[in-house]
Order: structure tokens, then C-alpha cells, then sequence
């Protein structure tokens, strides 16, 4: 009888409240379906398509849509955070929170899981579009969403970071923001040019990653405004991937509020 092998340690991990956050960056949903909001407007989803294995989406909020460039402000030590991986199992021990704070002072009031821990083999990125279906995410898949319009345009800083990838030793940290602790599908943060670098290097990125310990749903107002600035086009059907997914979140948004009343 062929065993299968015992599936890979989970990373450690540290609980930091947020107590104070501004709200500029938050992520509503769970893993299978989730809305990143930045200061309050919906900018990304990404979520199971309704059909199964068919596919999952990940789309981008039209022009008017606010970028993470817009609410960003993060500390340089990202770039080398001195986090060096276990050479066996690739784990990490969780940063210093306090090192993160510029960072965390932009999410939203609350507990939040932090990790850190190098990319698996099967690592998927996502380029956001429209209502185009991705494509199944294998269980063994990291799916990074990308947050940025357009590709690394420094190419000094990814030729730097590729320096440092090269050099080994401790490397440079992306930052993913996951909807729920086991979601395998995040959103990145801050980290394009340092993941253009290892895609270049030919290695697996590095990163620390954020989720809140109670997920929120989306409230039926947000995915009211998300229906509006999503490239949904002008006669949605019931067949279209974005529509599925708008009609799916929406079933479990009335579910979740209708639970909260009194």
C-alpha cells in the first residue's frame, strides 16, 4: 500500500492586535470567495467561479478604482528583513510585529495571524483582469494576487533585490494579505518588484503573511458598490464567471447580516 507522504509543517505564527488601524486596506470574505478594499472602495476580488473545479476569478475594479500605491506606506526594512528559512523545511519564524507597523496601522481594527515562510514549488500569480476565469488552483498552489496596474517599472530595484536573492543568507519579504488563515489565494500587498526578482532568480519568494483570526463576510453595501465599478459590462448573464461569483457572495453576505439581527 502506497502512503501518502505526511503534508508539510505549517509555519509558526504570531497574533498582533491592530487596535487603531485607519481602515485604508481590508479584506472581506473567507477562502472561497474574497473583496480587498482600499480606503473603503472595493479594488479586487478573487473567488471560486460557482462551478466546481471549472475555475476561480480574480478581477480588477475599473480605472476610477483606488491603487495600493494610493494607500500604501511601508518600511524599508522589507527589503531586507533578515528572515532566513530553515534550509530543510523552508519555515520561518514570524517577523517582530512592531517592525510591521507602519504597514499594519493601515488595516482594518482587529486581531490579525502573521507568518512568514518561503513560497511553494507551485506558486500561481495572478494578474488580475475582468471576467476572465483563471483556471483551477491546485490545493498545493500559492495563488499571489497582484495589486499593481502595471509591471515593475524600477528596474534598478529589481536588479538590487536580485543581488540580494542571489547572495542567499536572509532575503527580501513580500507581504499577502489572506482572507482567512488557511486560504491558499492572497492578495500582494507590497512585493512587485521584489516578486519580478525571484521570478527572475528563478526562486521561491519569501514572504510574510497577514490574516485576520475572525474573517469578515462582505456586507451586502459593499458588494452593492462592487457591482458598480467591476468591469461587469453592460448586460450581465447568469453564465458569466463575474456574475456567478457576485451572486454566490451576495446568497452569504444576506446570510451573515440577517444572522447578526437581533
Amino acid at each position: 500500500m502506497i502512503r501518502k507522504p505526511p503534508p508539510p509543517p505549517l509555519p509558526s505564527s504570531v497574533c498582533v492586535d491592530v487596535p487603531d488601524g485607519l481602515g485604508a486596506v481590508e479584506v472581506t470574505g473567507d477562502a472561497d470567495g474574497s473583496l480587498l478594499l482600499l480606503a473603503g472602495d472595493p479594488a479586487l476580488l478573487e473567488a471560486g467561479d460557482g462551478c466546481g473545479s471549472l475555475g476561480r476569478l480574480a478581477a480588477r475594479a475599473g480605472a476610477g478604482a483606488p491603487g495600493i500605491a494610493e494607500v500604501r506606506s511601508l518600511a524599508a526594512w522589507l527589503g531586507a528583513p533578515g528572515l532566513v528559512p530553515d534550509p530543510v523545511t523552508g519555515l520561518v519564524g514570524p517577523p517582530d510585529p512592531g517592525r510591521l507597523r507602519p504597514l499594519l496601522s493601515l488595516l482594518a481594527p482587529g486581531r490579525y495571524v502573521m507568518t512568514a515562510e518561503v513560497a511553494p514549488d507551485l506558486l500561481r500569480v495572478v494578474r488580475p483582469g475582468g471576467r476572465r476565469t483563471e483556471g483551477r488552483y491546485a490545493d498545493e498552489e500559492l495563488a499571489l494576487v497582484t495589486t499593481d496596474f502595471r509591471p515593475p517599472s524600477d528596474h534598478a530595484a529589481v536588479r538590487r533585490y536580485g543581488d540580494l536573492i542571489r547572495a542567499g543568507g536572509a532575503l527580501p519579504a513580500l507581504v499577502v494579505l489572506f482572507p482567512t488563515v488557511d486560504s491558499r489565494a492572497g492578495y500582494l500587498l507590497d512585493g512587485h518588484h521584489k516578486l519580478a526578482a525571484y521570478e527572475r532568480a528563478g526562486a521561491r519568494p519569501l514572504f510574510v503573511g497577514l490574516a485576520p483570526q475572525t474573517p469578515r463576510p462582505p456586507r451586502p453595501e459593499e458588494l452593492d458598490r462592487a457591482r458598480e465599478v467591476f468591469p461587469y459590462g453592460p448586460h450581465p448573464h447568469r453564465n458569466d464567471p463575474l456574475e456567478r461569483v457576485f451572486s454566490a457572495m451576495g446568497a452569504e453576505a444576506s446570510f451573515s447580516s440577517a444572522g447578526r439581527r437581533p
